[in-house]
């Protein structure tokens, strides 16, 4: 077994007796997600066979250019969605105490997030969204019905929720998780609200994580997404920032920072993001490798690639949870980037996030897994 993940597994073993003694918010987004799987044809006994990738399929909807077309789809089954109770379930599943604030059914909580891990508390500000996840070997495709997010505003959620509730939530804890700005449209100025009437009265403390994630901002313009970078650059005074991207992500925060360059290379799109962005550290998952950026460098971690998963939506969230988990921990960033991508491949392989023991397993197995 290589050295670091041997540190790694060391120091999950040593460091989980403190665990008890963290706190941690994740917020505010929720969706109930439908996962499929579309049929390219049948068999004559019946049986149905998929496409295996998303080009199948594009190369398939472009020849009904001009066409209708009939297309069926086979449900797998529905299941608890969003980025927020994704990721609060996948902590919850490795043992940490947590708020979930979240767009879970009101007044009263939609059953299907009772199924959240037990050790998260549950607190619903608004009705879900709605996702249709067409699933391939190579990605998924989202569908997603936002309209019930609507509601969520900075308004909104000091009506709720109170003042006091949200300083507890966001001061009195060791990390927070503000996830998928794209599906809410007034992530913006929920970010300004929390900064203006809450922040100020936290104490400044550069040791709490506050870990945002985007999520796919394709649709978003360029003025929303610089604004809401500026925005995330200011919790920086208060707190350690992270910002977490998938690799499309990635290039799309680049087009709108950087308008008038064009750039494949990851790495080289990473020192340049880092450097514009001031804030404490960034860190990029793609299929085959993660990669972070911060004041002491840049590290680097294979991924536990899987060609063909048990369930793909959600891979990201318990990237973004174990890598929050390793540093809720107080791990470096290459430590907690073997955990993000030991959680996740777990996941993707298993069609849920593991057990604390499930991790150190996975972590043990890392390249027996590597080969598959």
């Amino acid at each position: 077994m290589g050295d670091v993940r041997v540190k790694v597994i060391d120091e999950i073993k040593i460091r989980m007796k403190d665990l008890n003694l963290k706190q941690v918010t994740i917020g505010i987004d929720a969706f109930i997600d439908k996962i499929q799987q579309v049929v390219k044809s049948q068999t004559k006994d019946g049986e149905c066979i998929f496409f295996n990738d998303i080009e199948e399929f594009g190369i398939y909807l472009t020849t009904k250019k001009g066409l209708s077309c009939g297309i069926e789809v086979r449900e797998r089954f529905t299941k608890l969605g969003g980025n927020a109770p994704i990721m609060a379930n996948a902590l919850g599943s490795l043992g940490v105490k947590l708020n979930c604030v979240a767009a879970m059914g009101y007044p009263e909580i939609d059953p299907i997030f009772r199924e959240i891990s037990s050790n998260c508390a549950l607190h619903t500000i608004a009705n879900p969204g709605y996702t249709t996840a067409l699933e391939f070997n190579d990605g998924k495709i989202m569908l997603s019905q936002r309209e019930a997010l609507l509601e969520l505003t900075w308004s909104n959620l000091k009506s709720l929720l109170g003042i006091e509730k949200l300083n507890e939530f966001i001061c009195n804890v060791d990390l927070v998780g503000l996830v998928n700005w794209n599906g809410i449209k007034q992530s913006n100025s929920i970010y300004k609200g929390i900064l203006q009437d809450v922040l100020p009265t936290c104490v400044q403390d550069k040791e709490k994580v506050i870990f945002f994630d985007l999520a796919d901002c394709s649709e978003r313009s360029r003025e929303d997404i610089c604004e809401a970078i500026e925005i995330i650059r200011q919790f920086a005074d208060y707190f350690k920032v992270i910002l977490g991207l998938n690799e499309n992500e990635a290039h799309l925060v680049y087009k709108a920072l950087q308008a008038e360059k064009e750039n494949k290379d990851l790495l080289i799109i990473g020192d340049e993001l880092y450097k514009q962005l001031k804030i404490d550290a960034l860190v990029v998952h793609t299929q085959k490798r993660s990669i972070a950026w911060h004041k002491d460098g840049r590290s680097q971690v294979s991924s536990l690639f899987v060609q063909k998963p048990k369930l793909s939506t959600g891979g990201g969230d318990n990237f973004n949870a174990g890598l929050c988990f390793g540093q809720l921990l107080g791990l470096d960033f290459e430590s907690s980037m073997y955990i993000a991508n030991a959680t996740s491949g777990y996941y993707v392989r298993n069609g849920k996030s593991p057990s604390i023991e499930k991790l150190l397993q996975t972590l043990v197995e890392w390249n027996d897994l590597l080969e598959e």
